[in-house]
């Protein structure tokens, strides 16, 4: 295979040219061919006459878009970043290296499906194709060596079942032990509404993840038609599936929060026999094997130790104490074979197959159908474990006392099939308050079945992308496709008719106009908004003079997240203390703007920003200090020029419509390709991201005739 011998050269067509005059998608001239095209985004529309082949065009298409990031998270996998990025990933690759997700990715090989393993043969063929014949795209700090099958198994581990391992992480710390390591930003949002409360007569589904726009989570997106291999969505650089999307009948969804997958056992050092640790009375040698690792400007690797007990990986010691971290997912290689079966899948029976397998990382996933159901599971790897510990900190790992007991069956976890209010969201909230009503209560699973401790206290309570999700969910009986798109860019912060309303019993002696501008304000955070501005500068400066765990119960009044499911009037009554603060904070932050030479007529997109390189557009939503928004974004510190650029949140949005034939919307925060070069290097980011719109996927081959800009023929 060589990329010398693409049959078809590239075509560039015009967006108006005739039908009849350009070859048509998945007609006569691709018949038993594999073809990518691309649209006016630059997405890949991927047409080939079997499943390993569509896979082969995706490797290809994969690095043709991000040739430096899809190694960048291959060498991530390996735990060899640090021989790229430097001193800054160094401890990332030694938890790389400690989990081995390489070693037991090689050794996993042989385990991965028959339906699954052409698929992900054919994808790295296609990547190494790319590079073969673009070697100018190949990474001088890659070498010369062959991507192999192992390596996407690994980054599938790596980047899925972090998960797990950081909720283990978070049981260490709520303990008292803190190791050093990177803080991962996660959060999403999803929502899936049945067809008795969707004016198109059918289901729809939100899919809105919320994770960095760099890095390894930086999505790719793409179509597909390849055998029984067909649908829309995004993926990540390196994994060979629909990530999250759509196929002709079956639509899925992901955000953080679930079940709790791991535990951190404190083990017992020996004070005369160094690398044991007691256990079952006792003393048992430690594993302890040697890592070096290269770091990008040192002349020789750093060669650290790496301790393993027979519960896990030695993540501290402190105390003449070892933590080993257990996790339910330490030689699991199978989560292509589970994600290729919601691939194929017509309805979510089969995504309750999927998940079955237990292979998937803790997540609430969301799914929609286009047969009308709507459903849902807290979906993960769970272990049996004995009663009598707390689970969410560190245990004592010297007794066969706290062992794990098999693990629960997906049947055990929560779930909820077409709820019968015909709606649901989970925007990472726990299941009691995805709707009103919900029936998915704590008391009736196990504590670590319906929630780890990592995402706050079991039930009870929500934040604000869900109370906003669930208000307009509540109220709008017949949801409408743009209906569906407006509330998964909705920029107003739940409560803020409160909050406006409570700086109006404040008595605000000065800056009248300002106060004047913020009370006629329509509460959204949109770019173009003086009150937006306004308020976020007032909201600035409330929690900034006072202490969060002072700030936190004026919130908790003025917020009143709970009153979506509670009914009550969300009617507040201030202290006369309270009512002062809100004053002085506005007269502060007024003054501040002045200081800060804030113009009067500046706008919210003045300071917040979406950009890439040099150039940046104004965006709306998301917001520091306490004024998230269903649109989330979160933004860089100031630059010099004060402005605040988006880096991450809405990562890849989409909204699925589950009608025959299925039809869908999506977005990209900055664009497709990393070529700077490239029209589609931030195309999204002025076009679609900034005016807060989503595009039409034409994912339909019908759909996209007439509309795309290029075809390539790979011959393979």
């Amino acid at each position: 295979m060589n990329r010398s011998t693409v049959a078809l050269a590239l075509m560039l067509l015009p967006l108006t040219a005739c039908v009849s005059e350009a070859p048509r998608p998945g007609g006569e001239e691709d018949r038993g061919r594999t073809v990518v095209y691309r649209d006016q985004w630059g997405i890949p529309h991927i047409y080939a006459p079997d499943e390993a082949s569509g896979c082969y065009a995706m490797g290809w298409a994969q690095a043709e878009d991000r040739p430096e990031q899809l190694l960048k998270n291959f060498k991530a996998a390996l735990g060899e970043s640090a021989e790229v990025e430097g001193v800054d990933a160094f401890e990332s690759d030694v938890i790389v290296r400690l989990f081995d997700h390489y070693g037991v990715s090689q050794q996993g090989l042989k385990r991965v499906g028959d339906a699954v393993r052409p698929c992900l043969t054919a994808f790295v063929a296609g990547i190494n194709d790319f590079y073969r014949g673009h070697p100018e795209d190949l990474p001088a700090w890659w070498g010369q060596r062959a991507v192999n099958e192992a390596m996407v198994l690994a980054f599938a581990r790596l980047f899925l079942y972090s998960w797990s391992i950081d909720d283990g992480l978070g049981d260490l710390d709520r303990g008292g032990v803190r190791p050093r390591l990177p803080e991962v930003q996660r959060a999403s949002n999803q929502f899936a509404v049945a067809p008795a409360r969707s004016a198109e007569g059918a289901a729809i589904l939100g899919i809105d993840p919320h994770l960095s726009w760099w890095g390894v989570s930086r999505f790719w997106e793409f179509r597909i038609h390849a055998g029984q291999l067909q649908g829309s969505g995004v993926t990540l650089p390196g994994f060979p599936t629909i990530g999250l999307g759509h196929n002709r009948t079956l639509a899925w969804a992901m955000t953080t929060g679930g079940p709790d997958t791991a535990d951190v056992y404190r083990l017992e050092l020996s004070p005369a026999r160094p690398g044991q640790y007691r256990y079952d009375g006792r003393w048992r040698a430690f594993e302890i094997r040697e890592a070096a690792i290269g770091v990008r400007g040192e002349a020789e690797p750093r060669v650290v130790e790496l301790t393993s007990s027979h519960h896990g990986p030695v993540i501290a010691v402190q105390d003449r104490a070892a933590y080993a971290l257990r996790t339910a997912y330490a030689q699991e290689v199978g989560v292509l074979d589970a994600w290729w079966t919601l691939q194929l899948g017509s309805s979510v029976r089969d995504v309750e197959a999927a998940l079955a397998t237990l292979q998937l990382f803790p997540q609430n996933v969301m799914a929609a159908d286009t047969e009308g159901n709507i459903y849902y599971q807290r979906t993960g790897r769970v272990p049996r474990r004995p009663d009598g510990f707390d689970w969410s900190r560190p245990v004592d790992g010297s007794s066969p006392a706290s062992e794990w007991n098999g693990l629960h069956p997906s049947g055990e976890l929560v779930q909820l099939l077409n709820p019968p209010n015909h709606y649901m969201q989970n925007c990472n909230v726990p299941p009691d308050v995805m709707l009103p009503d919900s029936p998915l209560t704590p008391d009736r699973y196990p504590d670590y079945v319906f929630s780890d401790a990592g995402h706050g206290e079991l039930g009870g309570w929500s934040n604000p992308r869900g109370s906003r999700a669930v208000e307009i969910l509540e109220a709008d009986s017949s949801v409408t496709v743009q209906e569906a798109i407006d509330l998964i860019l909705d920029v107003q912060p739940f409560g803020v008719k409160r909050w406006q309303e409570a700086l109006g019993e404040a008595e605000v002696e000065d800056h009248r106009e300002a106060l004047a501008v913020l009370f006629e304000w329509d509460g959204r955070l949109a770019r173009d908004s003086r009150g937006g501005l306004l308020y976020y500068l007032w909201r600035r400066e409330l929690a900034e003079l006072v202490e969060p765990d002072q700030l936190q119960p004026l919130r908790t009044k003025l917020d009143g997240l709970m009153t979506p499911f509670s009914g009550a009037s969300g009617e507040v009554a201030l202290e006369p203390g309270e009512r002062a603060l809100l004053a002085r904070a506005f007269s502060a932050a007024m003054g501040r703007r002045l200081e800060e030479a804030v113009s009067p007529g500046a706008v919210y997109g003045d300071l917040f920003r979406v950009g890439r390189g040099e150039q940046s557009w104004p965006v709306g939503g998301g917001g520091p200090v306490g004024l998230s928004t269903v649109r989330s974004v979160g933004f860089t510190g100031p630059r010099p020029d004060g402005t605040r650029w988006g880096a991450w949140g809405q990562t890849a949005t989409q909204i699925v419509v589950l009608s025959d034939p299925v039809r869908s919307w999506s977005a990209l925060p900055i664009g497709q390709s990393d070529r700077p070069d490239s029209p589609h290097f931030s195309d999204q980011a002025e076009k679609l991201f900034s005016p807060r719109r989503l595009k039409p996927t034409r994912w339909r081959p019908e759909e996209l005739a007439g509309y795309f800009q290029a075809r390539r023929v790979l011959d393979h």
